[in-house]
């Protein structure tokens, strides 16, 4: 019997990952709408700086359409207090969609440099546009509630998946083309690609921030 409840559990666990998976946002269920976080200045920035991250993340090529799976175990690691897990999957070859995508191995040598210098450096803008949002949230946090912090929550995990699979992206990249590159030339990416990772890591202890502030209005405000 107890067999049988373990696989009954595990099924069941299966079935709420998967649902996560397919539309993180989605398990907010709280009726909360971009009109909504817009009320508050603050959220409204960090939704806008949410939304240009993930669409120009998505439209460079930095990172794959995959990916859901790891950000709704985030998230929801984040609601429980559970400490946030490291892992993460790869994707199958980190790099070859974006270098084809940007010609950087047909490209004049100066011209692919000059583009992925300027790729990574706007990953990190970006990445770090949001990093600033969170911040300002969670130094006034007065006047949010669960739902519309939830709802941030889950742009901000959203944002820690992009960001690390960006980084790794960078990394293949460098690789891959590193024959055409000067040694000058793969410092300068590599020092932007440091920055984009150093945000990544803030990103994460803004998430836990975030949390922290969620549980601590959990007692005084209703989830509506």
């Amino acid at each position: 019997m107890r067999g049988y409840q373990g696989v009954l559990a595990a099924i069941c666990a299966c079935g709420l990952i998967t649902a996560c998976a397919s539309d993180p946002i989605s398990l907010v269920g709280s009726g909360v709408s971009d009109a909504d976080l817009r009320v508050s200045p603050a959220q409204a920035n960090l939704l806008d700086a949410a939304q240009t991250l993930q669409t120009s993340y998505r439209e460079n090529a930095w990172v794959s359409p995959a990916g859901a799976m790891e950000t709704a175990r985030g998230w929801m690691d984040r609601l429980t207090g559970q400490p946030a897990a490291t892992e993460s999957v790869a994707p199958d070859q980190p790099g070859q969609a974006y270098v084809q995508y940007r010609q950087l191995l047909t490209l004049q040598v100066n011209d692919a440099n000059e583009l992925l210098l300027t790729d990574v450096a706007l990953a990190g803008a970006q990445a770090r546009q949001l990093d600033q949002a969170a911040r300002a949230i969670i130094i006034q946090p007065a006047g949010f509630t669960r739902s519309t912090l939830t709802r941030d929550l889950a742009e901000v995990e959203t944002a820690i998946a992009l960001t690390r699979e960006a980084v790794a992206t960078f990394d293949a990249t460098v690789v891959l083309v590193s024959t055409r590159l000067s040694d000058a030339q793969v410092l300068q990416i590599n020092t932007e690609r440091d920055q984009l990772a150093f945000l990544s890591e803030s990103l994460r202890d803004r998430a836990d921030e975030l949390a922290r502030l969620r549980r601590e209005i959990r007692d005084t405000q209703p989830f509506s």
